[in-house]
């Protein structure tokens, strides 16, 4: 693929190897009154069409087709990272420094704001925000792209909210064993000082259960006595336990 050039007879030349490419560049070039000519040859048995317009009308302002504009220049200098590989990327390669102003004016009244940076051969014109990309895709006409990254958004909003999900999830679950195993190591101790004395019939069989069971909720614990007792009620008895078994340590 050839880079674009302005001769000096106010003339517009660059050359693609793709038909695609071509196809569309023609009809953008003509849609702003460029006037082009497309011509082929092949060399190497590779086709490569250059498409030749008249400047008789400084680039920038034709700029009532801005989303053209910018389209033209992404077809014949564009590059796309893919949606799922690695960090958002669009840039675009302008050979002269003053065609990048201009189309970075393009892109700001396309209300995207794109940042520029030399490179070899030219400044590069770049996105690197995946809203801003998703808004000048569909600006251009890319909507099967738009619609490929919002695909890969989704699911990475959802990968990550049930990730969140699950860490939380699992904090919550080493918090619960945490104090279960504390809460048994009380009791067990309190049985052993012969600290159960006083304790009712339910406040001994709830204290057995915990040392038995670290790992269980209150909830299953309330369920595994008889009769059964709510989580409130499970709560309130073990705090009692755990209290008296503390004054007492």
């Amino acid at each position: 693929m050839m880079g674009l050039s302005y001769l000096a007879a106010g003339e517009l030349v660059f050359g693609v190897r793709s038909v695609v490419v071509a196809r569309r560049a023609f009809r953008l070039m003509k849609a702003v009154g460029l006037g082009p000519r497309m011509t082929s040859i092949r060399p190497h048995n590779r086709i490569q069409y250059t498409m030749r317009a008249d400047l008789a009308m400084p680039v920038h302002l034709k700029l009532a087709c801005t989303a053209q504009f910018v389209a033209g220049w992404f077809l014949v200098r564009g590059y796309l990272a893919h949606p799922d590989k690695g960090p958002a990327h669009l840039e675009l390669l302008v050979p002269l420094e003053s065609d990048a102003a201009i189309l970075v004016r393009a892109l700001d009244d396309l209300h995207i704001r794109a940042k520029t940076v030399p490179r070899r051969g030219g400044t590069s014109v770049y996105l690197k925000d995946r809203t801003q990309i998703r808004a000048l895709l569909g600006k251009v006409g890319a909507h099967r792209a738009v619609l490929q990254w919002e695909s890969v958004d989704v699911v990475r909003h959802m990968k990550n909210q049930v990730n969140r999900l699950v860490n939380s999830e699992t904090a919550n679950l080493r918090r619960a064993v945490e104090s279960g195993l504390t809460q048994a190591a009380l009791l067990q101790s309190a049985l052993g000082d012969g600290q159960d004395g006083d304790w009712d019939e339910v406040a001994r069989a709830l204290a057995w259960l915990r040392i038995k069971h670290p790992d269980w909720s209150l909830r299953e614990l309330g369920q595994a006595l008889t009769p059964p007792l709510s989580k409130s009620a499970v709560n309130h008895r073990m705090r009692r336990l755990l209290q008296g078994s503390k004054d007492r340590g």
